[in-house]
């Protein structure tokens, strides 16, 4: 079995699927969801990310998956990170193969329920920026993040303190509810720190 044939393995054992139960957003908190979008075809398996442009008031500047708010049409939870992955970057909804959830996460700057969804691409796709959201897309190889170095700080923001999870991999810094949620998700793939 090829590397990236095993890290596709362990991802479709490492999540919880859809139609069992998800936690509902406690009082305060709006649901919402972003996607992770892994490339099954490529070495590596790259995993998809944003960098969210500096003129929005959440999170400006920030590394992210795509995502966002949950609407009143979105069925679930799948569904608002399906919405919103074409929203900002195009992707179509068909060139998606949802593979389950992630636990939600609370984002205390933005008050969201944050569930993530883990997807694979079925096939090419062609991103497109929605020109104002997101300022680029780019990817970094699972097998890469498994052995990015990494560190948890104390920080405190609003008042509140907390330890928030730093992954540099690529020339980049990933933290924040993004380094919590690929905390997880490379935890449930086998890394143990």
């Amino acid at each position: 079995m090829s590397a990236a044939a095993a890290i596709v393995d362990r991802l479709r054992q490492a999540v919880t699927q859809p139609g069992d139960t998800v936690t509902a957003a406690p009082s305060g908190l709006r649901p919402a969801s972003v996607l992770l979008l892994c490339d099954p075809t490529t070495p590596g398996v790259p995993l998809l990310f944003v960098l969210r442009s500096e003129e929005l008031r959440h999170h400006p500047g920030q590394i992210a998956f795509p995502g966002g708010g949950a609407e009143p049409l979105d069925a679930d939870v799948v569904e608002t990170a399906l919405r919103e992955a074409a929203e900002e970057l195009g992707i179509q909804r068909d060139s998606v193969e949802v593979l389950g959830l992630l636990s939600p996460f609370s984002t205390v700057v933005s008050g969201r329920w944050l569930t993530p969804v883990v997807g694979m691409q079925r096939g090419p796709i062609e991103f497109r920026t929605d020109g104002f959201e997101i300022a680029e897309w780019f990817r970094i190889d699972i097998a890469d993040l498994m052995v990015a170095p990494h560190s948890v700080r104390e920080i405190e923001r609003n008042g509140m303190r907390g330890r928030v999870h730093y992954y540099e991999a690529s020339g980049r810094v990933i933290w924040g509810v993004t380094g919590a949620i690929l905390h997880e998700f490379l935890e449930r793939l086998g890394r143990t720190d």
